[in-house]
């Protein structure tokens, strides 16, 4: 568990249900106590890196074996793909937006997203309709958590969860493990001095530089390669204050004609504005217990084999049975520890 308190600065609808089936709570008594709930969307563009194929692929890769419940945004047309990605499993699909621009806190943008996009240096791979997806997850986050409270279903943590985050074939079923997510607030409550229900849990790609603690409020986005946006969450409480925070610097700095198409360079902003309500993860981190001696072991990062390094978070969030599990795979594959054998 990773904090950011030494980079304090000097500033302070309806949704249209599809399958209204039960979903079902997280599968064992013990984990039942911590209600758990996902939720993603699916958006298709003109101009993508990827292809629908891909996704399909992806999309498999996740709503087939994860069993923990799952709110899902998506064009109607793209509602049957979403079913059948999911298998026997319930899911809630929200028709109610055919493009992100649609949502309250986007639609009167769409020619400022137009305009911006000249100024953004990733111009060649980005589109409006992209930045309207990233900045789109606090919004869809908050409401979908919203819907459901609405039709008696509360929960005590839910998680924005890309789309597309489950790439390769993989062990975990009840992700994140709710036992795990309960050890991780208790822990970040302790060591930043918040209240649980204030915490937000990021992961980190790496750290800025340290001239960041110089960094004021009026410097705008911080365009460094630090916040992951593709999974993140906590309580309805700090969800609820993220949805409001983040659409309020961002319709600041769109005022000031400042570029905030990238979400990763709003996030990294109210990391450096809001630190203590921040936990994270990062596998990056020297201070590690398996950092140096794993290190010497293989090739595929800093703690050892965790899978892909951006997406650490998800073997860090997962139940002891389910790491053990992919570990076995990992370590089949190509280490230094060929010579033992």
């Amino acid at each position: 568990l990773y904090l950011f308190l030494t980079f304090r600065t000097h500033v302070e609808t309806t949704g249209v249900l599809l399958d209204n089936s039960q979903v079902t709570s997280n599968t064992t008594e013990t984990r039942n106590a911590t209600r758990i709930l996902l939720v993603s969307a699916f958006f298709p563009l003109l101009k993508s890196k990827h292809s629908v194929h891909e996704y399909e692929e992806w999309l498999t890769k996740y709503l087939e074996p994860i069993t923990t419940d799952i709110y899902f945004y998506a064009p109607v047309v793209m509602a049957e793909l979403i079913r059948k990605c999911r298998g026997d499993m319930p899911i809630i699909i929200d028709t109610t937006y055919s493009s992100p621009f649609e949502i309250p806190p986007l639609r009167e943008f769409r020619e400022q997203y137009n305009a911006m996009h000249a100024q953004d240096r990733e111009r060649a791979r980005h589109s409006p309709e992209l930045y309207a997806v990233w900045n789109a997850k606090p919004f869809f986050l908050d409401k979908g958590v919203q819907a459901l409270s609405r039709a008696g279903r509360d929960y005590d943590y839910a998680f924005w969860n890309d789309a597309g985050s489950f790439r390769t074939s993989h062990k975990y079923q009840d992700w994140p493990d709710p036992e795990r997510i309960r050890e991780i607030w208790e822990e970040g409550s302790v060591l930043t001095g918040e209240k649980e229900d204030d915490l937000l849990f990021f992961p980190i790609t790496g750290l800025p530089d340290a001239s960041l603690r110089f960094w004021e409020q009026d410097n705008g986005p911080v365009d460094v390669e630090f916040s992951e946006g593709s999974f993140f969450g906590g309580t309805p409480s700090a969800i609820a204050w993220w949805h409001h925070t983040f659409y309020a610097y961002h319709d600041h700095h769109l005022k000031l004609g400042i570029f905030i198409g990238k979400d990763q360079t709003l996030i990294n902003a109210l990391f450096l504005l809001f630190p203590s309500r921040i936990i994270t993860v990062w596998l990056g981190d020297p201070q590690a217990p398996e950092y140096i001696e794993t290190l010497r072991l293989t090739d595929k990062g800093a703690l050892g084999n965790c899978g892909p390094e951006w997406f650490y978070y998800q073997f860090w969030l997962a139940q002891l049975s389910e790491q053990r599990a992919m570990h076995r795979i990992w370590q089949a594959r190509w280490s230094w520890c060929w010579w033992r054998k």
